[in-house]
């Protein structure tokens, strides 16, 4: 669990012992090297959560972005005898406890790394408009499994990737900026697919123009995965995302573009809690998006039909099979 989630739990666990006090909190402060505080809250009466956050200056509370499921205003924490201003979130009724435990985790991080307590308005307002762009454009702050599949599949590709080109690979990944293609090297493009279903092997495919090479300057390559899923064993997604970031080490441009990313994509370390699912590989095969390749192209569809998917046969593409190292160095030269 993160570290905000771990205090609210031990908050809640105690909160009995505190409702004798006056105070409608029970509170827990920490404060980080760069004299800001965070003040983690549960009322006592209605289990709900709050985050004081510290402030240099007093700030309007028209000043913050806000989104459904949670209050923010300012206040001072007489509590602690101290006079320093706060901002503080609250979690409203009929909202979930864990969103906005992940939130909050996130201010923490972000708090924790300022310079110092002038910093900290700049970083709250900073953080709290990017939460309300996520929500405002109504994402799941916790991927589907389909989604989580999908970016697992990616992710192995991109790592598989870092062994030709580095750290700089991560450039090449296109998977969260709504391209066609999931990855390009140059004139070339790679679509990545993946199935958790057992032989045959199917691809599932969104669009006439995700295996549609007319678009593509050089080459077009198809890169399948097919996983075993379990809950109890495999590599979770998690621990591959960690894997990378350890493969990209002190690159802090190449870290920073990959976890934004990630971001973007959909995937946010403060809810690595709840990705469970492990994978097994069971077979990968490459496959080169030529000719007669078993496809719909934009060609091929008539006037008034729109968003087509369909399914390829994995088994009906073993003619265009590929050697992945063969592929994977040409992607080299392409770069």
């Amino acid at each position: 669990m993160s570290f905000t989630a771990d205090i609210y739990k031990e908050i809640s666990s105690d909160v009995t012992a505190e409702t004798k006090r006056t105070f409608p909190f029970a509170m827990r402060m920490v404060k980080f090297n760069n004299g800001i505080m965070v003040v983690f809250a549960v009322n006592i009466a209605t289990r709900m959560r709050s985050a004081f956050l510290s402030v240099a200056s007093e700030a309007s509370k028209n000043r913050f972005p806000r989104w459904k499921g949670v209050e923010i205003n300012t206040a001072a924490l007489p509590a602690y005898g101290i006079d320093t201003p706060f901002v503080v979130l609250s979690q409203l009724p009929n909202s979930a406890s864990d969103i906005f435990e992940i939130v909050v985790e996130d201010l923490r991080n972000q708090l924790k790394v300022a310079k110092n307590n002038e910093e900290s308005l700049t970083v709250i307002i900073k953080v709290l408009a990017k939460w309300k762009e996520f929500f405002t454009a109504d994402k799941e702050l916790i991927m589907s499994e389909i989604r989580q599949q999908g970016l697992y599949g990616e992710l192995l590709f991109l790592n598989e990737c870092m062994n030709f080109h580095g750290a700089e690979a991560v450039l090449h990944w296109a998977g969260s900026e709504d391209e066609t293609h999931d990855f390009y090297f140059g004139p070339n493009a790679v679509e990545v697919k993946t199935t958790s279903v057992q032989a045959p092997y199917f691809a599932s495919i969104s669009s006439e123009y995700q295996l549609d090479n007319g678009d593509v300057p050089g080459k077009l390559f198809l890169r399948f995965y097919a996983f075993r899923k379990s809950h109890s064993e495999g590599e979770k997604l998690p621990e591959l995302i960690a894997e990378i970031r350890g493969k990209l080490g002190e690159n802090l441009s190449m870290m920073q573009k990959f976890n934004e990313k990630l971001k973007k994509y959909g995937y946010f370390d403060e809810a690595e809690d709840s990705y469970t699912i492990g994978y097994y590989q069971r077979d990968n095969y490459c496959f080169a998006v030529k000719d007669s390749f078993p496809r719909i192209t934009k060609d091929a569809v008539p006037l008034g039909v729109a968003d087509l998917t369909y399914r390829v046969s994995i088994m009906s593409c073993m003619p265009y099979a590929q050697d992945t190292q063969l592929v994977l160095e040409l992607l080299k030269g392409g770069s």
